[in-house]
């Protein structure tokens, strides 16, 4: 059962790291490590998000255009990577984020619906 859990929360953690990382960079400018660290401080350690996970999802969105990056020196030898959310990117934060309630709300009445209900607003929602 434990497994299945875990296959579950990883699925569905995937599907939403791209708008949790677009919601924080529309905060702040933030570095890769930061990003992950503020999702796990926010999520009470909760939620650990590994290198591996995120990078490719901000080269992508970069290449997209959604984010644009910068170095900046913070030692003597040490430069970070930055990363900027551009206004497509809000934009396109907005829309992921609209999916994503429409989704939730359909899922969450589908799983509370009896066979016979009808769901007068699921015509509202694609509209």
């Amino acid at each position: 059962m434990a497994k299945n859990k875990m296959y579950i929360q990883t699925a569905l953690k995937k599907a939403t790291i791209e708008l949790l990382l677009l919601k924080l960079l529309n905060e702040n400018d933030m570095y890769g490590y930061q990003l992950s660290q503020e999702l796990k401080k926010r999520s009470d350690e909760r939620y650990t998000l590994l290198e591996g996970s995120m990078y490719p999802i901000l080269y992508r969105l970069t290449e997209s255009g959604y984010i644009s990056s910068y170095e900046k020196k913070v030692g003597i030898r040490q430069v970070r990577i930055y990363y900027h959310l551009e206004n497509s990117g809000r934009k396109y934060m907005l829309s992921v984020y609209t999916a994503y309630r429409e989704y939730i709300s359909l899922i969450e009445y589908l799983l509370e619906s009896h066979e016979g209900d009808v769901y007068e607003k699921l015509s509202e929602l694609y509209e």
